[in-house]
């Protein structure tokens, strides 16, 4: 969406319904929906099979049921997903244990050797800048003799689109899946004051709880500055935080971080500014 915006033409090609994991499955749809209002022409169910070269022109081909289709660019960008890039380090030289091409470390993030640590894409875990500058941290802590443990419950997952998607703790579907009892509550943009002024009202907070004590689980932005409002969700999921110590909390207005604060209400007697009838 970001090509999109500055005025590239863009089409999206899938083989499968567009997923935006880990991201929670309701905010994934909901912004795959706002893709053709965007004028993003979104190809699913088209299995790649080739990359033709025209000149200056690239054509991305598959094959339907009615023959084979594509679409011609100037450009293909292709992700296709990442995978630890450690070739060349002669790891198993040096005798480390490696989980295919990922290092293998502890919960200190200590390798099998003495004195040797590991942080970052390299680990194959949650393969994010700030992921691995916390690593970091907890390795030379760690390095130093202050034992500290890495805890990956309130890592956020930030993507940088338009409108931006942020998202810390479960999703609604592991929910499900847990034998957790939870709740869940929403709070649009459209009502919020501040996305109003901006003319950003499209997508929601969602926040996830434990039903029986409303202790903060997940949250799930989709809207503007997503990535800067998931860090009170962070602190929530870290601290193990309840919706009423959000409720309760001081919210400035008019500001986006309100909707937060409404998402919190909605876990308790409900939203001032939105209510489902």
């Amino acid at each position: 969406s970001i090509f999109n915006v500055l005025g590239t033409k863009v089409t999206i090609v899938k083989r499968r319904p567009l997923r935006l994991e880990p991201i929670d499955e309701e905010i994934g749809r909901r912004f795959a929906q706002t893709l053709p209002r965007q004028g993003i022409e979104v190809k699913i169910g088209a299995a790649v099979k080739a990359i033709k070269k025209n000149g200056a022109v690239l054509k991305v081909v598959w094959d339907t049921p009615e023959g084979e289709q594509g679409v011609e660019g100037q450009m293909v960008l292709m992700a296709t997903g990442r995978q630890p890039y450690t070739e060349g380090l002669k790891l198993s030289e040096l005798g480390i244990k490696m989980d295919s091409r990922a290092i293998v470390v502890n919960e200190r993030l200590e390798t099998n050797l003495d004195d040797v640590y590991a942080i970052g894409d390299v680990l194959g875990k949650n393969m994010l800048a700030h992921v691995a500058s916390y690593e970091g941290e907890v390795a030379v802590e760690n390095a130093l003799g202050r034992l500290r443990q890495v805890d990956y419950r309130a890592a956020p997952t930030c993507i940088f689109t338009q409108p931006e998607i942020a998202g810390v703790g479960i999703t609604e579907m592991e929910a499900k899946d847990s034998s957790i009892p939870y709740k869940v509550s929403k709070f649009p943009f459209l009502v919020c004051g501040r996305a109003v002024t901006m003319d950003e009202t499209v997508g929601m907070v969602k926040m996830i709880c434990d039903a029986e004590n409303g202790r903060v689980l997940g949250m799930h932005i989709m809207g503007p500055h997503a990535s800067d409002l998931i860090a009170e969700g962070v602190l929530a999921v870290q601290m193990g935080a309840t919706a009423r110590d959000i409720a309760s909390t001081f919210h400035a207005h008019p500001t986006l971080p309100e909707a937060v604060r409404e998402a919190a209400m909605g876990q308790l007697e409900g939203s001032i500014h939105f209510r489902r009838m």
